[in-house]
């Protein structure tokens, strides 16, 4: 799964804008926009961040995501 796909998904599976999340994240809404449209990747950081959001609210963290995290 693409951090595209997944961002995207939770996102709607809260029934949150772009924007709201954004700020959840402590990151521009611009951000938000181009990874989920494919047009960027979120560093480092921001993922940790996204993770940290998802464990918060206990939302499962696929592996393949967790591993390729690892491995920068």
């Amino acid at each position: 799964m693409l951090w595209t796909e997944y961002m995207r998904r939770v996102r709607r599976e809260l029934e949150m804008s772009q924007q709201e999340l954004a700020k959840e994240m402590d990151v521009s809404y611009s951000s938000i926009n181009r990874w989920e449209n494919k047009q960027a990747v979120p560093g480092r950081l921001a993922r940790k961040s996204f993770f940290a959001f998802c464990n918060v609210r206990n939302i499962p963290i696929p592996a393949e995501l967790l591993e390729e995290n690892e491995q920068e």
